[in-house]
């Protein structure tokens, strides 16, 4: 068996070292050939050692937490015939890997060769920022039921910028614990995108209410977008976009996300005759688009009075 490379995880990311002697000994002891800084972890903890033949073993040396594997305590030692092998000497999470062993994608940080670099890239970051600028405001003009000012308005924009940024910095964060980087343009063209697309299916949805007569078609978007979309495009820029710890990511996407969830979640409850809601009639009440109220012209109570008089014809006067 080849030389072998043992990964120390730690929240400062991981570290490799290759096991290029007989035997390779980890502990908090200063003459330790890996140095583990971690409490729990005995001053001589465990050792990995190459027998006659070309295979390894692992062996624990510590009576006070030893090993685990797959949560178990590891007593005996253990022949390394099964790659990659992943243990606990104490609190820290030990991989012994193949040399081969396949690695993440390499992160694009800058755009080559004219190629679409979305994520990373000042240039996307303000063109997606400013896009949804523009479909915030048209939304925000869209669905304010009242006569609208130009003090309303920009007070009603400025907190929905400020809401963006504040999800912004709220990845930033999140990003930073779980990939231990900073990377400002990739949280904010990611961010601009989502919510972006977000005001565009709340544009789109009122639409497809109205087709189907139902409030059905909306309330099956929002909960897919809710329990699938959005906690899937979140992990996969955690995780497969920057490379985060996979475990954080997950626990951070939950916890963000549980309290959308539970909202949709709890609508269903009020929709449970929804598949009952199908009929000739439309639902104005609920799902009369917003742009209605824009873009027809208010008519007067005179002009609705007449509007609603039947025309009489004359023969029909005339008896």
């Amino acid at each position: 068996m080849a030389s072998l490379i043992v990964e120390i995880q730690s929240r400062h990311g991981a570290q490799y070292h290759r096991i290029d002697t007989p035997s390779l000994r980890l502990g908090r002891a200063l003459d330790n050939d890996i140095i583990l800084a971690d409490p729990s972890v005995s001053p001589y903890h465990c050792i990995v050692h190459r027998n006659d033949n070309g295979s390894y073993t692992l062996k624990s040396l510590a009576d006070e937490n030893g090993i685990r594997i797959g949560g178990r305590r590891i007593e005996d030692p253990v022949t390394v015939d099964h790659l990659p092998l992943v243990f606990d000497a104490g609190r820290t999470r030990i991989r012994i890997l193949d040399p081969a062993h396949i690695v993440a994608p390499t992160r694009m940080i800058s755009c080559h060769g004219g190629s679409v670099c979305m994520f990373g890239h000042w240039g996307w970051a303000l063109l997606l920022f400013a896009l949804l600028t523009l479909i915030s405001a048209f939304d925000n003009y869209l669905s304010t039921p009242l006569t609208l000012t130009w003090e309303s308005f920009w007070r009603d924009q400025a907190i929905i910028m400020m809401v963006a940024l504040g999800l912004v910095v709220s990845l930033l964060i999140i990003n930073r614990i779980t990939s231990h980087r900073w990377d400002l343009p990739s949280s904010l063209s990611f961010v601009s995108l989502l919510l972006a697309t977000a005001l565009v299916l709340d544009l789109m949805i009122p639409y497809a209410d109205y087709f189907f007569t139902s409030p059905l078609p909306g309330f099956i978007v929002g909960l897919a977008w809710s329990l699938i979309l959005l906690p899937w495009a979140m992990a996969w820029f955690l995780v497969r976009l920057h490379h985060g710890n996979t475990a954080a990511s997950i626990v951070f996407v939950v916890v963000l996300l549980l309290p959308a969830a539970y909202y949709q979640l709890k609508e269903i409850v009020s929709h449970y005759d929804l598949l009952n809601t199908f009929s000739k009639r439309s639902f104005y009440s609920d799902t009369l688009s917003p742009w209605d109220r824009r873009l027809q012209s208010t008519l007067s109570i005179d002009e609705f009075s007449a509007m609603s008089i039947p025309t009489v014809s004359p023969d029909t006067a005339d008896r």
